[in-house]
């Protein structure tokens, strides 16, 4: 019997902590412990997870918070996580699956029903993973998986890359939604214009990340436009084909549901940065977000290409503010600049700029 997945629970009430505990390791799970949300918060973003078990109700940081601290976090997104609650009210169910949720134990569970839940979780998060790992192969399985024969053969076997170059448009901010974009290569960015012509960026997308799939899930044309930062490669999946995907499989619209959520709670996020952070802090915020759709965060002192329109576009001040700020940025030595290319040299003090 070899299993060896990691669980994480978190679980103020000592006794089922060990309990628990005690099953999972009988079962030959690798079994990790905490006993409030904030411990289990640290645990989780130091280990690789396979799945967390958690209490709804505790002191400092309940269940709730640590879901939304997991679900806002990239590097945790996607672990299967499950609540331990002895409420069974519905409206506790539903704030639950409304965070993004996979299931629950209720207390008092037997070592059957926790075994049940762990081991069926476990495998559907893996199979999805093995199937749909955001990368353009992974994709391809899915699909074929799935496919509807006469439909989607057509989209599995034809599937075209288009190329992009810098600055040009892949769709305008009122076009009709034809297809969901998967970015093979380069970056690309959406944005929003007021009615001065002034942009506003609402994300940036890397290799390995979908876009354009607003409008096809609420049916609507495009709220925003997207263009290519630099020459790119993306891949077009005609409408029909995703809706196909979408409604075939539930696992895949949960993860398009997932992403939904993410994007709305980043945007809150942006809209209070925006409305509170000084203008050196949003241009700090706006340097390290483009950094990081280039490097991940463990690697530093990377030159990287900057427009000043872009910070200006994400900051939301005028690029005279932001050439400005990073001026000064650089006579503190918290940047170099090279001819367009910008090198942080103190992730540290960019990141805990006050305000």
């Amino acid at each position: 019997m070899i299993i060896n997945n990691t669980v994480l629970i978190i679980e103020d009430n000592k006794d089922v902590r060990e309990n628990t505990s005690e099953i999972l390791k009988l079962a030959n799970y690798n079994v990790l412990t905490a006993n409030d949300g904030m411990e289990g918060l640290e645990i989780a973003r130091n280990n690789k997870l396979d799945l967390i078990l958690c209490d709804i109700m505790m002191p400092e940081l309940d269940g709730y918070g640590v879901l939304r601290a997991i679900e806002n976090n990239p590097d945790m997104t996607g672990v299967p996580f499950v609540f331990i609650t002895a409420k069974a009210e519905a409206k506790d169910f539903r704030v639950g699956m409304d965070l993004g949720a996979d299931d629950y134990l209720t207390k008092p569970f037997t070592g059957t029903d926790l075994l049940r839940v762990v081991s069926s979780r476990i495998k559907k998060n893996q199979s999805l993973m093995d199937k749909f790992n955001r990368n353009f192969e992974d994709l391809d399985s899915l699909i074929n998986v799935v496919k509807a024969d006469k439909e989607m053969n057509a989209f599995s076997e034809h599937r075209t890359i288009k190329k992009v170059q810098r600055k040009e448009h892949v769709y305008l901010e009122i076009d009709t939604p034809n297809f969901l974009y998967y970015v093979v290569k380069g970056k690309i960015k959406t944005f929003k214009t007021n009615e001065l012509g002034k942009e506003f960026i609402t994300e940036i997308y890397k290799e390995g990340d979908f876009f354009g799939y607003h409008a096809l899930l609420d049916q609507s044309n495009h709220k925003e436009a997207a263009v290519a930062i630099e020459d790119s490669e993306i891949s077009p999946i005609p409408k029909n084909d995703f809706y196909q995907l979408l409604f075939s499989n539930n696992e895949v619209s949960l993860k398009f549901i997932k992403l939904l959520s993410n994007n709305l709670l980043e945007a809150e996020e942006n809209l209070l940065k925006l409305a509170y952070n000084s203008a050196r802090k949003r241009v700090s915020e706006a340097l390290l977000f483009i950094y990081s759709k280039y490097f991940s965060e463990d690697k530093e002192n990377e030159y990287f290409p900057v427009a000043r329109e872009n910070i200006s576009a994400l900051a939301g001040i005028s690029p005279e503010s932001v050439s400005r700020n990073l001026t000064e940025f650089k006579e503190d030595k918290l940047i170099e600049i090279d001819n367009g290319i910008i090198k942080i040299l103190n992730f540290k003090k960019l990141r805990n700029l006050k305000n």
